[in-house]
């Protein structure tokens, strides 16, 4: 009855029904030409983030029903990782015919697709992919009041190319460009065209980072409120939570998983030979592959013996802290926050006072907060009465009504207090050679053999056929001698396998140190000593920063006649290949293997993580066809 109602709304309102439809299984994403950047890695830092690089129209089988349609439009577009590095996502944009005779309001809706597999991406399951996945049809439901009440919804895969479920910043850093990417391919003013978000359970991850980082990353978008239910606020008191719980730990190795591939921790030296089993099994699912199954799962289980402290290991720790919301901006519009409280602490699985606490944190930041606590319903229970209170507040919002502030009955929650740095030795790099602050990946393939840096900023293309390799040491260790130019504290290498045969090899590195140009190192030089010499007979690029303040990216195109020769990265029989320094615009001298600390947040999360600025742990792959 209720879907036959929504079906007459939808038919009334101008949305396409024709008879009979059928619709055909889409394309999986990881076969699909439509998610690859139609660019090289080198050209994609140079695009500003929101930028629209492919575009197509999709019809959507609305509610599962083969007899209702709904236009809409994906569109490919230059985002940002979670350590800053270039990436393309997706996101589905869907509106009412008749809304386009009105003035473009947008809902940004962060589904809850919570993820480690390509087949759960919201730009495929909306169009009918996966449908024994169930979650996309529930949030159809839940989206279809605010297509009949003429919003444009705007659905991103926020979680990005990686399936990096659980990383803050990146999925607020793609849930703010999919909203420019949809405002520019709709042609509305960014400063002018009001754009509320919404998200429930992990969709409210993607939304309050949103928030957060929206006034340094996006502060052109005209941003009127957030709605937020079910919240991880903070994963260490959400660890503590579900640890050995009967349904929601099967969650812990989802969310290791997916916040070890945002900032390239390689997971294998921790893991138990459970723990590795269960990874396996995890690392391509969605969320009703892994929630129940996994009855009293431990995170001890999963990990070795010297790793049974989690939350003391350096690298988890210093994770942790860099996820706790709040911890990265302040929001600058209303906030709706709510939660369940099934037994005392929360709704199952989030702290129902974690999430009052970054409501007090707002409140004390003087916006307009609502926060409500559902007292009795557990975290599925719970988002019945969020919606309900969502739809009218957000309504509210995008009319220029003005916010409810309810911030005089938010109380102050639990304390989110960073971890310690964690005392346990982290385990040794995996594929180290000739440094312990050294990891490779290598992989091999025709035409573009890309690798991309899963932390900040470095992508490496082998144009040709072969196999390339890209390394990286850890931060401010010069893996070869002192440097004698003034480094960004940045240092990696290239090798290309035997037989390859290359045109050109870009590179990118992006990251902190405005970085202005190229050293590489010539063992040769100096009579054998070996010396550093500046990179030349190359295309290089320099661009200012792109969506990330104090940033900036370098482009390098190596080819025929450049120094370092193509034929000087062929390692033969040389374990590191050929070593490159980034140089930049303070100086800052290196002794070899000397270290240093950094006093930015993230310059200690990166310090703690093992290389700052280039790939420590990369993710290498071939482009999909």
């Amino acid at each position: 009855m209720v879907v036959g109602v929504v079906l007459a709304g939808l038919a009334w309102a101008g949305v396409a029904v024709p008879a009979g439809a059928t619709s055909e299984q889409p394309t999986l994403p990881t076969a699909s030409a439509f998610y690859r950047s139609p660019v090289p890695a080198h050209t994609l830092a140079l695009i500003p983030p929101g930028t629209v690089l492919r575009q197509r129209t999709v019809d959507v089988p609305w509610l599962g029903s083969s007899s209702l349609e709904v236009r809409a439009t994906q569109l490919l577009y230059r985002t940002t990782t979670e350590l800053g590095a270039p990436a393309v996502t997706v996101t589905t944009v869907l509106q009412d015919p008749l809304a386009r005779l009105a003035p473009v309001r947008i809902v940004s809706w962060q589904m809850f697709y919570d993820a480690l597999g390509a087949e759960c991406d919201p730009s495929y399951t909306l169009r009918g992919g996966n449908p024994g996945y169930g979650d996309a049809q529930e949030e159809e439901d839940l989206m279809t009041p605010y297509l009949l009440a003429g919003d444009t919804l705007v659905v991103s895969d926020y979680e990005g190319e990686d399936l990096a479920w659980g990383a803050g910043q990146q999925s607020g850093y793609q849930t703010l460009d999919g909203i420019r990417a949809a405002e520019a391919a709709l042609g509305v003013p960014e400063r002018t065209t009001p754009v509320a978000m919404v998200g429930y359970s992990g969709g409210s991850i993607a939304t309050d980072w949103a928030a957060e980082l929206a006034p340094a990353y996006a502060p052109g978008l005209d941003l009127v409120g957030a709605a937020m239910g079910g919240v991880p606020v903070d994963y260490a008191h959400n660890l503590a939570y579900i640890n050995g719980s009967p349904d929601w730990s099967g969650v812990i190795p989802a969310i290791l998983v997916g916040v070890a591939r945002a900032f390239g921790v390689p997971l294998a030296p921790y893991l138990s030979s459970y723990g590795a089993k269960v990874i396996a099994q995890v690392q391509d699912g969605c969320i009703n592959s892994f929630v129940g199954n996994y009855p009293g799962l431990t995170i001890q289980s999963l990990l070795k013996p010297q790793y049974q402290d989690f939350l003391q290991v350096p690298v988890f720790a210093s994770i942790v802290n860099e996820l706790i919301m709040g911890t990265d901006g302040t929001p600058r519009l209303p906030i709706l926050l709510a939660n369940g409280n099934s037994d005392g602490t929360g709704d199952g699985v989030m702290v129902a006072a974690d999430v009052e606490a970054l409501a007090h944190r707002d409140c004390a930041a003087g916006l307009p907060v609502t926060f409500l606590e559902e007292r009795g319903l557990d975290h599925t229970e719970a988002a019945v009465p969020f919606e309900l209170a969502a739809f009218p507040t957000i309504e509210g919002w995008l009319a220029g009504l003005p916010p409810v502030n309810g911030c005089g009955a938010v109380g102050t929650g639990n304390a989110l207090t960073p971890l310690p740095a964690g005392t346990v030795p982290p385990a040794p790099p995996v594929g180290s050679v000739r440094s312990a602050d050294l990891t490779t990946v290598a992989e091999r393939g025709q035409g573009q053999v890309v690798a991309e840096g899963l932390r900040r900023g470095v992508a490496a293309t082998l144009e040709g056929t072969g196999a390339l390799t890209l390394a990286d040491f850890a931060p401010d260790r010069d893996p070869v001698g002192p440097t004698d130019f003034p480094s960004t504290g940045q240092f990696f290498s290239v090798a290309l396998a035997s037989g390859s045969q290359a045109s050109a090899v870009d590179l990118v590195a992006c990251g902190p140190g405005r970085p202005s140009g190229l050293r590489w190192w010539d063992p040769a030089a100096a009579g054998g000593r070996g010396a550093w010499e500046v990179v030349s007979g190359a295309a290089i690029g320099v661009r200012p920063p792109a969506g990330l303040p104090g940033q900036g990216c370098l482009s390098v195109r190596l080819g025929p006649g450049s120094s370092p020769s193509l034929s000087a990265l062929t390692a033969e029989g040389a374990s590191t290949g050929t070593v490159f320094g980034v140089v930049g615009t303070t100086p800052s001298p290196v002794p070899a293997g000397g270290p240093s600390v950094r006093g930015t947040a993230r310059g200690d999360l990166a310090v703690a993580l093992g290389g700052l600025g280039l790939a420590l742990h990369l993710g290498l792959g071939l482009q999909r066809s």
